[in-house]
């Protein structure tokens, strides 16, 4: 892709959740950076294998868009926001909205696991967000980016999520470690695919 292609689908990401996000925390609290109990999102998309069962499949979509606090949402927002500026101009639209629904479902469902209901609706971007910052790391780490500032984003995305399970969990949460492996597995991948400039490179003088 072209590095002055528009990110277009980080924006639609980003903008979907603002707006719905803090719709429904207006709805719920009567504000728009109001912090809601998580049992209240169940109505907006909270989702949990039951659902699932149910085949209410529309919560896989809603339940990444939807936050307690709207200041959670916001870093998110902001994450994602910076995340996509570099790494969606790399990769193709689809595939970039298709590791953030993947890493973000997987870790939602996989942390919904290891909560007591009511309590353990799956709710929230932080998820998605580690698969792209994940997907990301890879890319750096394999020399495909090489920005500082783009390091100082992975900074950004990764440490306060982790430092946060650390202070209250005392070690990663699972929903958490599973967006993580699914976003650098999928970057190692990336990165060992040849671009489309060296499959369509024409053939050396004098070569065979």
């Amino acid at each position: 892709m072209k590095s002055t292609q528009i990110p277009y689908i980080t924006i639609i990401i980003c903008l979907t959740t603002l707006i719905y996000s803090m719709g429904v925390a207006l709805a719920v609290s009567g504000n728009l950076m109001g912090s809601v109990r998580i049992t209240q999102l169940e109505p907006y998309g909270g989702v949990t294998f039951a659902h699932l069962e149910n085949l209410e499949l529309w919560r896989l979509l809603a339940s990444q868009l939807i936050h307690v606090k709207q200041s959670h949402m916001l870093f998110n927002v902001l994450s994602l926001a910076l995340l996509g500026f570099f790494l969606e101009r790399r990769v193709h639209g689809f595939m970039f909205f298709l590791l953030w629904f993947i890493a973000g479902v997987a870790g939602t469902l996989v942390g919904t696991l290891f909560v007591t209901p009511p309590w353990n609706l799956g709710t929230g971007a932080s998820q998605a967000v580690l698969g792209i910052a994940a997907f990301g790391l890879a890319l750096f780490l394999r020399g495909a980016i090489q920005s500082r500032a783009f390091l100082i984003v992975l900074c950004f995305s990764l440490i306060p999520a982790f430092a946060l399970d650390f202070i209250y969990a005392g070690y990663p949460k699972p929903g958490h470690v599973v967006p993580l492996l699914i976003g650098g597995i999928a970057g190692f991948v990336h990165c060992r695919q040849p671009s489309k400039a060296l499959q369509h490179a024409p053939p050396r003088a004098g070569g065979v």
